[in-house]
């Protein structure tokens, strides 16, 4: 068992390395790994079976796969073009008010969101098409 001062200094040390990390340049994603993998070596109570473990209950979630699953609903949707589809919809019915492309934005969004379900999804696909236009048509700031 660790001494009851070893519990009370063991984050400030690994908060303290993680600074120390940051600040010597180690990218953020590294410097979480080193800081994480330190632990193990500072905490007796710690194995590397507890460690993989928990790398697998991390990684077994269907939200994770759900967020790659949305990216590529959106792609297909920009695929098959119905992304364009929705946005010529959407420019019919608001492009003749003033900052067409902002309100034709949101409404493709609702419109993209009925269909997908999943902003992630909307992001991806209504925000490469949309940008691009809005690029084109030089509304883009100085």
């Amino acid at each position: 068992m660790m001494p009851i001062d070893w519990i009370f200094i063991l984050p400030w040390l690994l908060f303290a390395l993680l600074a120390v990390l940051i600040v010597v340049g180690v990218p953020i994603a590294m410097a979480l790994i080193l800081t994480s993998f330190s632990l193990i070596f500072l905490d007796p109570r710690l194995t590397t079976w507890v460690l993989f473990q928990r790398m697998y209950s991390g990684m077994d979630s269907f939200v994770l796969l759900a967020v790659p699953l949305f990216l590529l609903a959106g792609n297909l949707m920009n695929a098959a073009r119905i992304t364009d589809r929705l946005i010529t919809l959407c420019m019919l019915l608001v492009g003749h008010f003033k900052g067409a492309l902002a309100h034709v934005n949101v409404m493709v969004s609702m419109l993209f969101a009925g269909v997908s379900g999943s902003s992630t999804a909307d992001s991806a696909g209504v925000g490469t098409v949309l940008i691009l236009k809005w690029l084109n048509r030089c509304d883009h700031p100085s």
